[in-house]
């Protein structure tokens, strides 16, 4: 019968029971813990503020020596003891009659409310360097005790500690010093400071919602307090038991003294008890309330839960019927937990039997990927695939061998900051997070270096295209690459063979046709002397074979100069740029000028002849195709930054250098600057006309020619 209840019901009757049996066995066990934890409370407090106490009294004194140690810092108290100690001391006689006292701020006592919050102290003591007592401030009329005038046992104590606590004439006193010491280490003067350890003496250290006293003598009995009001002095301890809770601490750490001393921590007990009894009865009350209102709180969340469980069945009975095809029996009265139980049985079993389905399924997913993957693995190019953050989620068995990595190695890793050399990887990833924030388009084509395991780097040629979710967005790219490294040296070596080649014949043209043809000029020159001498009438051509000759001499050095013009030394470009600009004002006659505000000279030899070759292609573009009225040519550097600009005020560029532009001239200027990592810039202006910006940086000497891809 009881099976067929509602779990609500259950649960209710199962909380009463448990609920009234609890409370009836813990009430006195919490009555008891409660008095006991009181009373353990109390005394902690009690420990608590006498520790706070003794916090305080330790500071208070360390705030009375500070007060010493500000005041001989004062100019104003150095330079009083300089003047006085010339001007009197050495000649005033020491001795009681000789002390001049104040009862108002001496001048070497600075005003202390002007710099900062100090203790009171009853007496201030000015001491000589020979430890004799020459000026006295007191806050009141009564003279100090004559051990306090003769300092000098205090002093010695003083030596070994900052603070001393002592009996002067059976009154304790607080004494300390601070000592003023010339530029050469001896001392010129000694400040002195003490006061009475009284009433007022405590009401100033502790604090007042607390109360304190100094016990001692026989008893003891109450020596000083911070509440007279509670405490009388030369009431014994014994007496207050009934009404106090007290700990005292000994403090004579500071010192010497013939008496013993504590410091007494007080905390009154009856109302405390009154507040115990009070918070007991509240407690009971509390407990009450709180078992009635937690069965109250328990059946509205067991109704709630029943209901939640009620729907939770509805959707599992709904869910299996609409989308498995599962008929559920209709099973809605009794326990609500034993039916949706009998609900998810049903639905595990046809679970199970569709998770077999699934496997076979996803057996062939597995092995149509793994074709797949085959097919990445035997292909000759590099392929690999970066999410959104840059992190490498597929590589095929080429792009392990390039980068000396096995597969585990790689995937899951940060493309940037692992593979790509640190150099560049800045300026990379920052195109890389553009490209993924849809800042800019994709270049599906360039180049770049990457680092390998050994620390090798190989140059790659890359292309791309993005990954993108149904709805649009970038979720990652897909790269293929190609390692060029041999492709680029070849490509290299070539251009450094021909400009070889090009030396060589431009030096053969000028060693040697040029002196022959030198010697033939001379030659016809002497024959058209001789002829003229004899009046041939064939003197006249001579004349003009001459001329024909020299002409031939100049076109022979021009195409030498064409052919190498550039001396492998640090100022080469600069000499060969002038002469570029010069033969194109001769040859075509537009004027060319080039400036160069300082000598730049550039290390790597390599990079003269090829920054040259850009400069005389762009000049040659722009006479051929620009049809310019003035071309500038702009060389400067800063550091190791290399800039050369050349600009045309012509029609303008109609294309831009890249590996899909037709113009071949603007290609091969793009291949050099590749050659010598330069960055080449190449845009018509909005005005009219052509600039080229090219950046190289000048980082290292090439001795041997060839630089490393």
């Amino acid at each position: 019968m009881f099976k067929h209840f509602s779990l609500t019901l259950k649960m209710l009757l199962i909380t009463i029971v448990v609920g009234v049996s609890t409370w009836s066995f813990l009430d006195l066990l919490q009555t008891r813990t409660i008095e006991e934890t009181f009373h353990a409370t109390l005394s902690e407090k009690l420990n608590e503020d006498k520790n706070g106490n003794q916090i305080l009294f330790d500071r208070y004194l360390q705030i009375f020596h500070q007060n010493a140690r500000v005041i001989i810092s004062q100019k104003q108290f150095y330079d009083y003891i300089r003047k006085t100690r010339t001007a009197e001391w050495l000649s005033v006689p020491t001795g009681p009659d000789q002390i001049r006292y104040y009862e108002v701020l001496p001048p070497w006592l600075p005003n202390l409310s002007t710099i900062g919050s100090f203790t009171h102290f009853h007496y201030a003591l000015l001491i000589d360097g020979s430890g004799n007592v020459r000026e006295v401030y007191k806050r009141f009329t009564e003279l100090p005790p004559k051990l306090l005038l003769t300092p000098g046992y205090l002093l010695r104590k003083l030596n070994y500690k900052q603070i001393l606590l002592t009996t002067i004439n059976g009154v304790f006193y607080l004494v300390t010093s601070e000592t003023l010491y010339g530029s050469q280490g001896r001392a010129l003067a000694t400040l002195m400071l003490a006061t009475p350890v009284d009433n007022e003496f405590l009401s100033e250290s502790q604090d007042q919602d607390r109360i304190v006293a100094f016990a001692g003598g026989e008893g003891p009995q109450i020596l000083a307090t911070n509440r007279v009001d509670l405490l009388p002095l030369g009431t014994p301890l014994k007496s207050l038991k009934d009404r106090y809770l007290y700990s005292g601490t000994d403090f004579f750490d500071y010192g010497i003294s013939d008496r013993s001393i504590e410091l007494v921590t007080f905390i009154p007990t009856k109302p405390y008890e009154l507040l115990g009894k009070s918070i007991l009865i509240k407690e009971r009350r509390s407990r009450i309330i709180t078992a009635l209102m937690l069965i109250l709180s328990f059946s509205f969340i067991m109704v709630w839960i029943t209901k939640r469980i009620q729907s939770l069945t509805g959707r599992v009975t709904d869910f299996s019927k609409k989308t498995l095809n599962i008929q559920q029996k209709d099973l809605w009265e009794g326990d609500e937990l034993k039916i949706l139980d009998e609900r998810f049985r049903n639905l595990t079993r046809e679970i199970l039997i569709s998770h077999e389905s699934l496997k076979e399924q996803a057996e062939t997913l597995r092995r149509e990927r793994d074709r797949a993957q085959n097919y990445l693995d035997i292909t000759g190019t590099l392929i690999m695939t970066l999410n959104r953050i840059g992190e490498i989620t597929l590589i095929n068995r080429k792009g392990c061998s390039v980068l000396g990595y096995e597969e585990e190695e790689i995937v899951g890793k940060e493309w940037f900051d692992n593979f790509i050399p640190e150099r560049i990887r800045t300026e990379e990833k920052a195109v890389f997070e553009k490209l993924m924030a849809g800042r800019i388009e994709l270049l599906e084509y360039h180049e770049n270096v990457v680092l390998k395991k050994s620390g090798e780097e190989r140059l790659i040629a890359w292309h791309h295209t993005v990954l993108k979710d149904e709805a649009g967005g970038i979720v990652g790219i897909l790269i293929s690459g190609e390692d060029i490294t041999e492709h680029k040296q070849m490509e290299k070596s070539l251009i450094e063979i021909e400009e070889r080649e090009r030396s060589r014949i431009g030096q053969d043209l000028h060693d040697g046709l040029g002196q022959l043809l030198t010697g033939i000029a001379f030659k016809v020159r002497g024959l058209g002397r001789k002829l003229e001498k004899l009046s041939f009438l064939n003197a006249e051509d001579a004349a003009e074979i001459s001329v024909l000759v020299d002409e031939a001499k100049t076109q022979v050095s021009r195409i030498s100069k064409g052919l190498y013009p550039v001396e492998m030394d640090r100022e080469g470009l600069m000499t060969a740029l002038e002469a570029l600009a010069l033969s194109t004002r001769k040859m075509f006659g537009i004027p060319c000028i080039f400036k160069c505000d300082k000598p730049v000279y550039i290390r790597n030899k390599s990079a003269v002849i090829q920054l040259y070759r850009i400069a005389q292609e762009a000049v040659t573009n722009a006479v051929k195709h620009g049809k310019p009225r003035q071309i500038e040519m702009g060389l400067s550097a800063t550091y190791n930054k290399i800039v050369m600009i050349i600009k045309d005020d012509g029609i303008g560029v109609q294309e831009a250098p890249g590996p899909t532009n037709t113009g071949l001239g603007l290609k091969i200027m793009s291949y050099r600057a590749n050659l010598i990592n330069a960055s080449l810039d190449i845009r018509r202006e909005t005005a009219g006309g052509t600039s080229l910006t090219c950046i190289f940086y000048d980082t290292r000497e090439e001795s041997s020619g060839k630089d490393k891809v």
